[in-house]
């Protein structure tokens, strides 16, 4: 179901790929904005509620980027039946498992110009719950031109949980984008299998590494990845700097890409759309500078949209246009 991949937002929402999208815990995020924050007091708020999780916001950007979408997961309870309604009012095509717990809800404070989330841990997942869900994924990444992998895992599924679907993908020739930290990322490192695309920032990359690089050190950055065992294997290693971009380490390659200076809204969820720009071009198969520029321009709309896991599709040429990528 690939086709040649163009740039520009018309060609590009017309994309065909089947992508899947994996949120194993994901929640109702709920978005609260004050001028000021009152510690210790009443604060009337008008909320506003989105099916979240990361996963599910890649799933909102690849369906705005035009790509067929499945999204997949647990949902529970009452919480569970309202993110069905959610996912269904966004156009979110999805197959959840369904568990006994209750699906999490997060609550994002956006206030003077800061961002202060509550996030729930979720539910507890049983070991029949979870084969379940297995049996599922089994049939479903058949069909799957690309797979993403956000986020978290509820309770009751070990660490390693991602490295195994991350092997079903590997075997059944899908590409799989993992976006996931701590134990999880670390047993998938550890794995024979590996992703396609791992995206830790600069403090979980040195966490990895047991260093302590900045951005001024990328080619010294570069030669411990490559000398660690681990990362063998992973086509693209993309590391997020901050104010200073972010770098890919692709085949040898260190990219550098920057987005324009834009001012950011609400830049919850950038992470998760910077996600589904680069599963939406490897998908597609798109080069290396066309990868990284639909990654980062994904990202930078979602930051100026107010929604989470949302583009300003009107500014994509501008945006776009204005990502620099180089080589180093």
């Amino acid at each position: 179901m690939n086709q040649e991949f163009a740039g520009a937002v018309p060609a590009a929402q017309k994309g065909t790929s089947m992508i899947l999208t994996v949120t194993m815990n994901p929640s109702i995020d709920t978005a609260y904005t004050l001028d000021h924050l009152i510690i210790d007091d009443v604060n009337r708020v008008v909320p506003s509620k989105t099916a979240g999780g990361k996963g599910l916001n890649v799933s909102r950007v690849l369906c705005q980027l035009g790509d067929d979408v499945v999204a997949t997961g647990l949902l529970g309870g009452h919480m569970g039946e309202y993110m069905a309604e959610l996912m269904k009012a966004d156009g979110i095509p999805a197959d959840f498992t369904p568990i006994a717990g209750e699906t999490r809800i997060c609550l994002n404070i956006l206030h003077e110009g800061n961002q202060t989330e509550l996030l729930e841990a979720g539910p507890t997942v049983s070991a029949e719950e979870l084969a379940a869900f297995e049996a599922k994924f089994d049939e479903l990444v058949t069909k799957a031109d690309c797979v993403t992998i956000s986020g978290s895992l509820p309770k009751g599924i070990d660490a390693d949980f991602y490295a195994g679907l991350v092997s079903k993908c590997v075997k059944a020739g899908a590409p799989v984008l993992l976006d996931t930290s701590g134990a999880s990322l670390d047993a998938a490192l550890e794995a024979s299998d590996k992703p396609t695309l791992v995206k830790p920032n600069l403090t979980e990359i040195n966490a990895l590494l047991g260093t302590s690089y900045t951005p001024e050190q990328v080619s010294e950055l570069a030669a411990a990845l490559q000398a660690d065992s681990r990362f063998a294997g992973i086509e693209w290693v993309v590391v997020s700097m901050g104010a200073a971009g972010s770098f890919a380490f692709h085949n040898g390659k260190i990219y550098r890409a920057v987005t324009p200076p834009i001012p950011a809204v609400n830049a919850t969820g950038s992470g998760d759309s910077t996600i589904a720009g680069f599963a939406h071009a490897i998908a597609a198969g798109a080069d290396d500078v066309t990868v990284l520029k639909t990654g980062n321009t994904c990202g930078k709309l979602n930051a100026m949209d107010p929604q989470t896991g949302h583009l300003v599709m009107d500014r994509w040429d501008e945006v776009f246009n204005a990502v620099e990528v180089t080589e180093l």
